[in-house]
């Protein structure tokens, strides 16, 4: 019997790698999946969710929501070795891409050039390994948390128009991606395997989402069955991620 223990130990280690691996590629489909129709159609997303009638700023910053959905995707994409440093040029892009989301907010183009001008550089830099890679998980983490948390603050440092309460919670959930991102760059940049950083940013992507359920939900008359059932997917690929 104890001769077939470390047969049975490393069958179901590589059961759980499959696993793993299979949430992998199921979470980055499905969120990028998600992105690509929130850009593409967000008055219709926002459909899906119980919000028959979303004001203009809401569908604006449905799809400011996701192009970052679409980045974290890319992020979660990229291979683990080089996220950090492609991370840059990933964020570069969607900015321009977004472009039109700002122009209707009505942010000034100077912020929009230095940040591409930012994520470009530290990306080119992070590659060659001549930045430390928490610069861009700083860059990453502290506009996630901004978008989150502190939404009226940030649209008044960028000289942006006031947004709607729904519009304000869209750009709350581009922080979540952003905060995503930061989680599975933490986690690889202190050497964790890529199963487990993913379910780190997928654990608190379910917190956040959770938040967003239970806190703002109602206020916004958004049903909470969409963001619940995302909480319930997140907490999976956690789980076995973390296996």
């Amino acid at each position: 019997m104890r001769e077939l223990l470390p047969e049975l130990t490393a069958s179901r280690e590589s059961e759980d790698a499959r696993d793993a691996d299979t949430a992998i590629k199921v979470g980055t489909g499905l969120v990028g999946a998600s992105g690509l129709y929130c850009y593409m159609d967000p008055a219709g997303n926002l459909d899906k969710y119980g919000v028959s009638k979303p004001d203009a700023s809401a569908v604006n910053m449905m799809r400011w929501a996701g192009g970052w959905q679409i980045a974290l995707a890319a992020v979660f994409a990229a291979e683990p070795e080089k996220a950090v440093g492609l991370s840059g040029y990933i964020a570069a892009w969607n900015i321009l891409t977004l472009e039109p989301v700002r122009e209707i907010m009505g942010c000034p183009k100077p912020s929009q050039c230095a940040w591409l001008a930012i994520t470009s550089v530290l990306g080119y830099k992070t590659l060659r390994g001549e930045v430390s890679p928490w610069a861009l998980i700083g860059v990453w983490g502290m506009n996630g948390l901004q978008q989150q948390f502190m939404q009226d603050k940030t649209l008044e440092m960028y000289q942006c128009k006031k947004q709607s309460a729904l519009g304000k919670s869209m750009m709350g959930v581009a922080g979540q991606q952003m905060l995503m991102a930061a989680a599975y760059l933490v986690a690889l940049t202190q050497g964790k395997s890529q199963a487990e950083a993913f379910g780190l940013a997928w654990a608190v992507g379910a917190v956040l989402v959770s938040k967003f359920a239970f806190t703002e939900a109602d206020d916004l008359g958004v049903p909470k069955t969409g963001p619940l059932a995302w909480a319930v997917i997140s907490a999976g690929i956690a789980y076995v991620c973390s296996k």
